[in-house]
């Protein structure tokens, strides 16, 4: 649930802000509402953060083998060198591409001094060289062309000038101005010569490379140093962020209800003035969800998502985790790797000290495995399938290598689809009746109606049901409920709530389109799990193929230890993009919200 919080303003007198504020950091309480001022003293702690964040991520993105903590005397003397070391690095990267790319222009050209052209030049012979399709110049080749190399598509060739004249006068420019002649300009520097450089550059390029490497040991010091940078930055904030009035500074926020009394008591002991009041319709509210039980579970992917409901929107953890639990076990698909996930889960949860993320892959591998078994899916293998006891798991209209058990699975897909989104219409519902104008609430019964219509109308295209009559009059007579109830208001009235709902005509149709498609979304279920399947199978059937003996044995050993590690890992990011879309997107859409929420968290 997202807890219900009060906005407070807390008063201190102005000259004990240094220690008042100190003082309410400890209780740790108040979510600060403060508006982002600037003095020398926050520019430059944002400056140091800048160069501390830079130079972190430079040694993140190094493999080293360091592994030791180095103690910084001066963290930000490191880290300014960390970076210059790196952009120096840079540049030397870039010298070596763009020498590289002058090997690639010239050496077709081979090997020469370019300087021995210029002599020419200064003794009164220019040379130029050119080349032609080998088969425009064995139409018409320049009259007095010297070939250095033909080859079956080009001919390269020099001509020559003696003070701006040849035997064809034939002038330099009108050479260059020939659409079928390409002109080769030389570099400064011959091929040798600029291989040499690479060689040069690279070894600079190590040098350098070894000394990052060795900074690698200064990365813990030079986090610690931004936590505290970080910490400092926002004491700065907070205080800036005061209001003063006469002698009185004081600092709005927020804090859950269920706290109020802790801070009361703060308030007491320090000697602060107190106000409490309910936030206002257009407060920015920072979200606190507390979830208890099971529910717990989803927080770890909330984390990951770095997603927060507005403090107005719905709580949708319980809803999430369940069709999550669903969804993650149809996209896997694979009771093998369910049996793999869930033994990782068993060891993390030995090991590690928080639990809730190997809880939550314990309970997707479950789902895993109990959605694998009873489609009889065991690596992509059929035969596991059939043998005992896993045959005894198998339902026959959803055994994978039945080509019946299409339909079946996406008939599954497409409940899943009704279910979840008419849950999110009801939910909207059961909320909107408390509210005025309570009869704007029947707009979310027929986006229900609507939703199952489409629904039978969907299963009518993809599995072959049959349209049922009544499923035009749901989704009708939804549309029909949407345009009279949705834009009710106590300002318009009822008649008026009915002219913007025809107002709105257009838009209401468009998002009945929209339904439609969301309902077909959930067919990723099932295209997505049968691609895991498709990849084991083609995995299986390459190790198959790779013949008898020891080398037979290994071979086959190490593609199927690298494909089904390839495709566990692809089902994984499917988990992320489908399974979590589909409550992201499809769900909270239909619910109306929106995740702007900004997550409490106190000044502490």
């Amino acid at each position: 649930m997202i807890a219900p919080m009060s906005k407070a303003t807390v008063l201190v007198l102005d000259s004990h802000r240094e220690s008042e504020l100190a003082s309410l950091k400890r209780v740790g309480l108040l979510h600060p509402e403060i508006e982002v001022r600037s003095d020398e003293r926050t520019a430059e702690l944002a400056e140091q953060r800048e160069v501390l964040s830079r130079a972190i991520a430079e040694l993140s993105a190094i493999e080293s083998d360091t592994e030791a903590s180095i103690t910084t005397e001066d963290p930000l003397q490191t880290a300014r060198h960390v970076h210059a070391t790196a952009e120096h690095l840079r540049g030397r990267e870039e010298v070596i591409d763009r020498i590289s790319d002058e090997v690639s222009r010239i050496e077709t050209w081979g090997d020469f001094e370019p300087a021995t052209l210029k002599e020419l030049e200064r003794h009164g012979i220019e040379l130029r060289l050119y080349s032609m399709a080998t088969k425009e110049f064995k139409r018409r080749a320049p009259e007095g062309a010297i070939v250095l190399e033909s080859t079956s598509s080009v001919v390269r060739f020099a001509l020559w000038w003696k003070n701006g004249e040849n035997s064809s006068d034939t002038t330099p420019e009108q050479i260059d101005e020939d659409p079928g002649v390409e002109r080769f300009t030389p570099g400064e520097l011959s091929l040798s010569s600029l291989h040499a450089r690479i060689t040069e550059e690279q070894a600079e390029v190590k040098k350098i490379s070894a000394e990052l490497s060795a900074l690698v040991g200064h990365k813990q010091a030079l986090e610690e140093a931004l936590a505290g940078i970080e910490e400092s930055l926002l004491d700065e904030q907070v205080r800036l962020g005061m209001d003063t009035s006469e002698r009185i500074a004081y600092i709005n926020g927020y804090v859950p209800q269920s706290e109020v009394d802790a801070l009361k008591q703060a308030a007491v002991n320090n000697g602060w003035g107190l106000l409490l009041r309910e936030p206002e319709n257009n407060d920015q509210v920072p979200t606190k969800i507390e979830n208890r039980g099971p529910v717990k579970l989803i927080r770890p992917m909330f984390d990951f998502l770095g997603v927060v409901p507005g403090y107005r929107e719905r709580d949708i953890s319980v809803f999430f985790l369940l069709f999550f639990i669903v969804f993650v076990g149809m996209i896997i698909g694979d009771a093998g790797y369910g049996a793999l996930l869930l033994l990782a889960s068993i060891v993390m949860l030995i090991r590690a000290e928080q639990k809730l993320l190997p809880s939550l892959l314990l309970v997707l591998g479950i789902s895993t495995v109990a959605w694998g078994g009873v489609t009889g899916n065991w690596f992509g293998f059929e035969a596991f399938g059939d043998m005992y006891p896993f045959s005894l798991l198998v339902i026959p209209s959803l055994d994978t290598f039945e080509a019946a058990s299409t339909e079946n699975v996406q008939r599954i897909a497409f409940l899943l689809a009704v279910v979840h989104l008419c849950l999110a219409h009801a939910w909207n519902f059961f909320s909107e009746i408390r509210e005025r104008p309570r009869i704007k609430a029947f707009a979310q019964l027929g986006s229900l109606a609507m939703v199952i219509g489409l629904y039978l109308l969907v299963l009518s295209l993809f599995v072959g049901a049959t349209f049922p009559p009544y499923g035009l009059c749901l989704i009708g007579g939804g549309l029909v409920f949407v345009i009279i109830f949705g834009q009710q208001s106590t300002e318009k009235g009822f008649l008026g709530g009915i002219g913007s709902g025809f107002g709105n005509l257009f838009i209401t149709f468009i998002d009945s389109i929209g339904s439609f498609s969301d309902v077909v979304s959930y067919i990723r279920l099932f295209a997505v799990g049968l691609a895991t399947v498709q990849i084991a199978q083609a995995f299986n059937a390459m190790a198959a193929g790779v013949g008898g003996g020891i080398g037979g044995i290994i071979g086959a050993s190490v593609i199927l230890a690298l494909g089904h590690t390839l495709n566990v890992v692809m089902a994984g990011l499917a988990v992320i993009v489908h399974g979590v879309r589909l409550n992201l997107l499809e769900f909270s859409g239909h619910l109306g919200m929106e995740w702007t929420g900004i997550k409490y968290e106190p000044y502490s």
